[in-house]
């Protein structure tokens, strides 16, 4: 069975004063890459279907079912790369790091150079906060010509490097993505935020404009447009209490819902 399965996952949602930047649709925007390739396929087929339905689990949030598919393809190929790389996501998902980092070194040794094993490790690194190893990573992936998915990898280094305050190299990171998808509403809400930490307010209105035509916020991303707005010399009255309006109805029970109510003056 020689199936291509591409499934991007969430790691953790964090609120916005956290330095997990979070997407339109609340969930953050880390970019892990979980992808099945013919290339990479062991010779056990039932090993590679326990693989597969394991990170679909994953992708469904049923943690459960996809630790019984991902142990069972382990059991029937222990050398099974890829089945190891997501137990590396779904440990982290747990809050298993010590799991989690074995997982993923393993899968690293038996299939070196694999692009979307390290940037999974590098996107779990970047959580940990131990961002040096990510980056040198990052910097592996975007160095193999032949990645399919470098939009994802230069998605995955902005958002590690803007939890690292590297905001001049988040940004232009983000930049990339954007040339190769020039509607990225990930990388549009990026730059926005960036330029916002940059004190660049009118260009992260300009991105936030961009990124809004095309998408429906979350709280974060309202909770940012009202920030930028307050931040603006001549801001639109109008859209600055549509966008309080949705947080307040939409959001009700969300931390920038009550940052909104306290009166908080920063994103």
């Amino acid at each position: 069975m020689k199936i291509i399965i591409l499934v991007l996952l969430s790691v953790y949602a964090l609120s916005a004063c956290q330095s997990t930047p979070l997407n339109e649709d609340g969930a953050d925007d880390s970019g892990l890459d979980v992808r099945y390739s013919a290339t990479n396929e062991s010779t056990n087929k039932a090993a590679n279907v326990n693989a597969q339905l394991g990170a679909g689990y994953i992708s469904n949030g049923n943690y459960e079912r996809a630790l019984i598919k991902l142990n069972k393809a382990i059991k029937l190929e222990p050398n099974h790369a890829l089945a190891h790389n997501y137990l590396g996501v779904l440990y982290g998902r747990l809050e298993r790091p010590d799991k989690a980092r074995s997982q993923f070194k393993t899968a690293m040794k038996l299939s070196p150079g694999n692009s979307s094993i390290m940037n999974n490790y590098a996107v779990f690194l970047c959580e940990k906060k131990d961002y040096e190893q990510a980056r040198a990573l990052f910097k592996k992936v975007l160095n193999n010509p032949v990645y399919a998915n470098r939009a994802n990898a230069y998605q995955s280094a902005a958002w590690c490097a803007y939890g690292n305050n590297q905001f001049d190299l988040s940004e232009k990171m983000y930049h990339k993505v954007l040339d190769i998808n020039a509607n990225s509403p990930r990388s549009l809400l990026g730059l926005a935020r960036v330029n916002y930490k940059k004190e660049n307010y009118q260009y992260a209105w300009s991105y936030y404009e961009r990124y809004y035509k095309g998408s429906v916020p979350g709280a974060d991303a309202l909770w940012l447009g009202i920030n930028i707005l307050n931040r603006l010399d001549n801001p639109d009255r109008n859209l600055l209490s549509s966008y309080k309006l949705q947080l307040k109805g939409k959001f009700p029970d969300t931390d920038e819902t009550k940052w909104l109510y306290q009166g908080k003056q920063e994103y």
